[in-house]
């Protein structure tokens, strides 16, 4: 049986970095549909999704395979808005690709990453000592933090997804292993990494390694089977 499900980003789509391993790993019975919260707007509105000074903010990837820095809370509201369009298209399943980010409550059955990917952190940590995360931003290792609290220590370093330099990208991601490497295990916590980003980090840190999307995308597959 034929099932749809809605993937949203907060930048433009399609994004073509990560919802094709995605979609290999949910079954060729599974059509997807992508949305952006940036996919409409023009630039004087992007400008108002600017980072205020002291603000929380987002990265993202941009549809040329750029990235652009956002303001979390503005985004958050044009990213419900986006998902209020699609709530009543017929999808099985409401997906963005985002984790860290408020939601709106939607008729849609919805999937929030951020509570696979976190859920799965806490289960794996019952009996470890010290878990890694990685996330995009030095500026978000402050801030960062899980749907619920870990039972032991959390290491955050950062390594962005979005760096267009291949060999600035090694050095970020290899630099970042090997600050984890004293974890009992790694989540790269931001949907916007990759395979092979994972497999950087996992060798640079000798830890086991986890992507979220691969996280979720399993979850997803097992759902909609």
């Amino acid at each position: 049986m034929s099932r749809r499900i809605a993937f949203f980003t907060i930048g433009e789509s399609p994004r073509s970095d990560v919802v094709p391993a995605m979609s290999a790993l949910l079954g060729e019975h599974v059509q997807i549909d992508e949305y952006g919260a940036l996919d409409a707007l023009d630039a004087p509105a992007r400008e108002r999704l600017a980072p205020r000074p002291g603000a929380h903010c987002f990265a993202t990837r941009l549809r040329d395979g750029g990235s652009i820095t956002l303001d979390k809370e503005a985004t958050e509201q044009r990213l419900a808005e986006v998902m209020r369009e699609a709530d009543d298209a017929g999808y099985d399943l409401l997906v963005p690709l985002c984790t860290g980010t408020a939601l709106p409550a939607l008729r849609t059955w919805m999937v929030e990453p951020q509570q696979v990917v976190d859920q799965a952190m806490v289960a794996l940590a019952r009996h470890a000592h010290c878990v890694g995360a990685l996330v995009p931003l030095a500026t978000q290792i402050e801030t960062f933090h899980l749907a619920q609290p870990l039972p032991c220590a959390l290491r955050v370093d950062h390594a962005s997804p979005y760096e267009r330099d291949a060999a600035a990208a090694a050095a970020a991601f290899e630099r970042a292993g090997r600050a984890l490497a004293g974890c009992d295990f790694i989540v790269m916590h931001c949907m916007g990494y990759t395979e092979a980003m994972r497999a950087q980090v996992a060798r640079a840190s000798g830890r086991p390694t986890l992507l979220s999307n691969h996280l979720v995308a399993h979850t997803l597959a097992q759902l909609l089977a």
